[in-house]
């Protein structure tokens, strides 16, 4: 009898007592457990990691998480094993509050290397049934998939070893397990293919999929299986030892042993006496990048050759920056010395040279300089001009007209172009002098140097170009090679030096030639 009737007023109340309620809730839990289900889960593995007793000490006493410390790090390869570890540390009370927390963010990735050949995924019950259960399984993940046959992949691994197959990561020999009647788990295989090929890890996420039957999915229902790397970088050295290179662009070409699936990089060092900017110039970022499942790699470099005298040579050597690869080792060949020749064809400048020679007591302090290009005479500002001023000396006026007049009527000189080129020292103006700055006085000092050779000594206007670049191009240096500023007389020589007017004769550029990329119109 649950209560008693009491008439009060003409109403009836049940009353029900609290031994009644215990009963009531007794027989609610036992009708759910007639209704329950058998869940499944993926066996995996599981690690106590910092992350994870970060993520339980949110939820659990101090004390609990004290004793689950000990296990940091520590590996699991079932949730029996941990769940056992478990109950040793907090007792059968805390662990049946704690341990499903505990199991579920220790869950790790099962760790497999390429060469193992094989890769055991294992499901189980929580009590066993009395028919067969077949448990669906999804693969995903950055590992490539082969094709699902038991022809190819069985519990020992890869059946054949055919050329086909190493373009994927594994194989399955089908997409399901089967948990036998009465039994509790069941397994299948991940066959994976070792290919020879340095690549990176890789990863395959499996999870049960939809259960059918009197059956439940349980907490655990994915894992991670990853794929590590076995194989060693690749080993790349430069193509050639050494080599002659001469002007135009030409490759720095690094190879590798074998082909890989990641990208690599191979940083360079360039040494020598060949100078960056004068005797070669970079195209490409000085790195070799060699992309996956190719051999070869290149940069690519511009010889310069303008300074380089009539077979005269500059050595590039060009090194690996072995601590710096990326995905690579250095092969033995891992230094490439390069000779660049002196220009077979030089400019002419013999005429010039000559007149110099023979009349070396006017001209000596003309400095003249030959490329393969160009004639490059340099006339010092001192024989020019006062210090200061644009305008030229009158008395220097009849030796620098004979002088230009003369190199004008060279043949090796005929039809050059010409750029007269103002230079100064490093000095700014004085606030009483006609010119506010150095860029204005080098152009002045340029342009009166360019009208005098086209007004008072022949040349055609044509040919002639006028330009200034203050103190930006000093031909010495202001400071020393430990790089610090030159003082007294020797800064007084290096201004004097860089106090000039270039004369640059080279001959003139071809016609440039113009396509047309819509048609006139009729």
């Amino acid at each position: 009898m649950l209560g008693k009737k009491k008439k009060k007023t003409g109403e009836v109340r049940w009353l029900i007592t609290f031994a009644d309620l215990i009963t009531l809730l007794f027989c609610f839990f036992v009708y759910l457990s007639l209704f329950s289900k058998p869940a499944v889960n993926l066996d995996t593995q599981f690690k106590i990691t910092e992350n994870a007793l970060r993520i339980l000490g949110e939820v659990m006493p101090l004390s609990v998480l004290s004793s689950i410390q000990t296990l940091k790090d520590q590996k699991f390869s079932s949730e029996a094993l941990l769940v056992e570890q478990i109950e040793k540390l907090l007792g059968d009370k805390n662990a049946a509050e704690f341990k499903n927390q505990i199991i579920l963010e220790s869950v790790s990735d099962m760790m497999v290397q390429e060469s193992d050949r094989i890769a055991k995924i294992r499901v189980h019950l929580s009590e066993p049934l009395l028919e067969d259960l077949e448990v669906p399984l999804f693969f995903a993940g950055s590992a490539r998939k082969g094709p699902v046959n038991p022809a190819l992949c069985n519990e020992k691994g890869l059946t054949q070893q055919q050329d086909a197959l190493n373009r994927f990561d594994y194989l399955l020999p089908n997409e399901s397990i089967i948990i036998p009647e009465g039994e509790k788990s069941g397994s299948t295989y991940l066959c994976l293919v070792d290919d020879q090929l340095y690549e990176s890890t890789e990863s395959i996420l499996v999870q049960i999929g939809n259960v059918r039957g009197n059956v439940d999915r349980g907490a655990i229902i994915s894992q991670n299986v990853v794929i590590e790397d076995n194989e060693l970088p690749p080993e790349a050295e430069f193509s050639l030892k050494r080599r002659e290179i001469y002007e135009g662009r030409v490759s720095i070409t690094a190879k590798m042993n074998r082909i890989s699936g990641l990208k690599s990089e191979i940083p360079l060092r360039f040494l020598g006496s060949a100078k960056e900017g004068v005797d070669f110039r970079l195209i490409d970022s000085p790195k070799i990048t060699i992309y996956p499942f190719t051999e070869k790699g290149s940069v690519l470099l511009d010889v310069i050759q303008e300074d380089v005298p009539l077979y005269a040579t500059r050595t590039l050597i060009v090194e690996m920056e072995e601590n710096q690869l990326r995905n690579v080792q250095a092969g033995s060949l891992r230094r490439q010395v390069n000779t660049i020749i002196g220009a077979l064809e030089m400019k002419d400048c013999s005429g010039i040279n000559r007149f110099l020679r023979e009349n070396r007591g006017v001209f000596a302090s003309f400095e003249l300089n030959a490329s393969k290009s160009r004639c490059i005479l340099s006339l010092p500002s001192d024989f020019l001009f006062e210090s200061g001023s644009a305008d030229l000396k009158q008395k220097h006026l009849e030796n620098l007209g004979r002088f230009l007049r003369e190199i004008r009527t060279r043949y090796e000189l005929e039809g050059d172009v010409i750029r007269v080129e103002g230079h100064t020292d490093d000095v700014p103006m004085g606030k009483k002098l006609k010119y506010a700055n150095n860029w204005e006085l080098s152009v002045a000092r340029a342009t009166n140097v360019g009208v005098f050779m086209i007004e008072k000594n022949g040349y055609d206007p044509d040919l002639i170009s006028i330009t200034g670049h203050a103190d930006t191009r000093p031909r010495v240096s202001y400071t020393s090679e430990t790089g610090q500023r030159k003082l007294g007389k020797v800064l007084k020589e290096a201004r004097k030096a860089n106090r000039r007017v270039d004369l640059i004769f080279a001959r003139p550029a071809a016609s440039e030639q113009i396509r047309r990329f819509f048609p006139e119109q009729e």
